[in-house]
């Protein structure tokens, strides 16, 4: 399952905010900010993510209907919607901006604040099941997924600042006057966060 995330830059707070939580419950995202790098070829990422999504989200607002790149991505899905039944359209609207006439008989979610409602009919429309946890939980379950490291290397466990999400994270130890006691130091370069254990 992969879900595609249409939506103008203005609306680019919401599309953060519905790619974290989809995240949050496992679902595969393709969402611009996290799937193209500098010196990626936007059209030919867009391409490949429209290509191999299941699920077209589709964030509708006056600033959608205006954006040259939200049409041409969703005339392409609709192309591909109708002659292989596949990708899946879902229009998630934040104004009073009409939907396109091919897109009027496709049942839409009217997204108000982001509340747990807002994401189970989301989440509801792309699994057939409501969220496996709420929003709070979900995140800090995958906050602790994204940030821990299990292969042991050191006392820590942590691939990333808790603080900042940074991985410039610099460890040391020392061993205490006596002799008997090692320290275990660990600093994030970026936020200057550290922590120590024994």
């Amino acid at each position: 399952m992969l879900v595609f995330l249409s939506y103008n830059i203005n609306d680019r707070n919401v599309a953060r905010e519905i790619a974290l939580f989809l995240a949050a419950e496992n679902i595969n995202v393709w969402f611009d900010e996290w799937k193209i790098s500098a010196g990626d070829s936007i059209v030919e990422q867009i391409n490949r993510g429209l290509l191999g999504c299941t699920h077209f989200l589709i964030i509708w607002s006056k600033n959608a209907s205006t954006s040259s790149w939200v049409r041409r991505e969703l005339h392409s899905t609709l192309a591909q919607a109708i002659r292989d039944k596949i990708p899946r359209v879902i229009p998630i609207i934040l104004d009073d901006t009409a939907l396109p006439e091919l897109m009027t008989d496709i049942h839409y979610i009217k997204y108000n604040d982001g509340s747990e409602k807002d994401r189970n009919a989301i989440i509801n429309s792309i699994t057939g099941h409501g969220p496996s946890e709420d929003f709070i939980k979900a995140i800090v379950k995958k906050y602790n997924e994204v940030i821990t490291d299990h292969t042991g290397r050191d006392p820590f466990g942590l691939k990333a600042c808790p603080k900042c999400g940074s991985t410039r994270l610099k460890g040391g130890s020392y061993t205490d006057y006596e002799g008997d006691e090692v320290y275990y130091i660990l600093e994030c370069k970026e936020c200057g966060w550290s922590d120590w254990t024994q």
